[in-house]
């Protein structure tokens, strides 16, 4: 009974910190497989999933009978296609930073992009960003300065320590990352920062005005286009890095199955446990979403065998710490606005669609 009354009143908690879980699991699949033997290009990676994702969006509205399915209601398809092209860039920024971070850099560099989406809000929709939490986001640039390591900061006879290799559970052997190939990731990182910064300012701006699974096809939908068409130029372009390949082998389709599992099952514990509740437990259960950081920390140290540096360590906590006050600051304001959502508060994952579910699908939601 004890459990029982446990479970109910933090079901929305508990749903999100284990989505949390299949979220990192997502990100170590998908640096296993870019890693990997000859390895798979993100392009690549991407098409696959977001093929499968758009499939089952798709097939789920199709079976709902979705309102406005599949282009959306007119008003907003500019903004639908302005959320699909910046959701891209998003997730993109995520995959190609995998190549060459650990998951723990990659994944808490991607807690910038609530910041800078509060900033976005307060530009185009005259949303609330206090002061104070204008500085908390500035502070966290330069978190992003201690992870990068440009070497004409940390000039030094030696390159500068980066993550201490130990043993792992994985008998691969994976190549060092030179310090120009990491400010290269954390780069393209900051440029997906940017491009999932103008996906929450997209949903914001749709609003409730179509469903939200719709949103979520859109982006999925981009990301195979943009992918399809990058693996089909690669070879009249002769980039000999980006070529159009099967998997290599059971090993790579059960981790591209295992992917895609990862991510629907991320997406639905995470949508579930938002959607469970009154709107102080959501914005509890927003707060899980920080567990992501914890599970990419220990899924580092089990499978690659890296432990951070000091140096990505205080990153990180500036980061942590300038993403969790922006997000209390958002609660905070929504508390005195009855008007509040929980669309900014730091949701890593660029396709959560299904808090269309609440109310038996009949309320519709501009959360992400």
């Amino acid at each position: 009974r004890s459990a029982r009354l446990l479970w109910e009143r933090n079901q929305g908690l508990l749903l999100v910190s284990i989505s949390q879980l299949f979220g990192a699991l997502m990100n170590v699949t998908t640096r296993l497989l870019e890693l990997e033997g000859e390895g798979m290009h993100p392009f690549q990676v991407l098409f696959a999933r977001m093929l499968l994702t758009s499939i089952f969006c798709c097939a789920w509205m199709w079976w709902k009978k979705v309102p406005d399915f599949p282009l959306g209601a007119k008003g907003v398809r500019g903004l639908l296609v302005a959320r699909g092209l910046t959701g891209f860039f998003g997730i993109w920024g995520m995959y190609y930073s995998l190549l060459y971070l650990p998951v723990a850099d990659a994944v808490v560099l991607t807690f910038l992009a609530p910041s800078v989406a509060s900033y976005g809000c307060y530009l185009f929709l005259r949303e609330p960003f206090p002061r104070s939490a204008r500085y908390a986001s500035l502070i966290s640039l330069l978190g992003v300065l201690l992870i990068a390591r440009p070497t004409s900061f940390f000039s030094s006879s030696t390159p500068p320590t980066t993550e201490t290799s130990t043993s792992s559970s994985y008998d691969g052997d994976f190549p060092t990352p030179t310090p120009g190939q990491r400010l290269s990731a954390v780069a393209v990182a900051m440029l997906g920062v940017l491009g999932s910064a103008g996906a929450y300012t997209s949903i914001r701006w749709i609003g409730n005005r179509t469903h939200a699974l719709i949103s979520v096809n859109y982006f999925a939908v981009w990301c195979t286009i943009v992918s399809t068409l990058a693996l089909t130029l690669s070879r009249p372009l002769h980039i000999s890095s980006l070529h159009f390949a099967l998997p290599n082998g059971v090993r790579q389709w059960s981790m591209l199955i295992f992917l895609g599992i990862c991510g629907f099952v991320m997406q639905f514990l995470l949508t579930k446990g938002l959607a469970v509740g009154d709107r102080g437990d959501g914005a509890r259960a927003t707060n899980m979403i920080y567990l992501n950081m914890i599970f990419a920390l220990a899924l580092d140290k089990l499978i690659f065998g890296q432990s951070p540096g000091w140096w990505s360590l205080a990153g990180s906590g500036l980061i942590l710490g300038s993403a969790v006050y922006v997000a209390v600051q958002k609660q905070q304001s929504a508390a005195l606005d009855e008007e509040g959502s929980v669309a900014g508060s730091g949701i890593e994952e660029e396709e959560i669609g299904m808090l269309s579910e609440r109310g038996r699908g009949e309320n519709r939601s501009d959360e992400e």
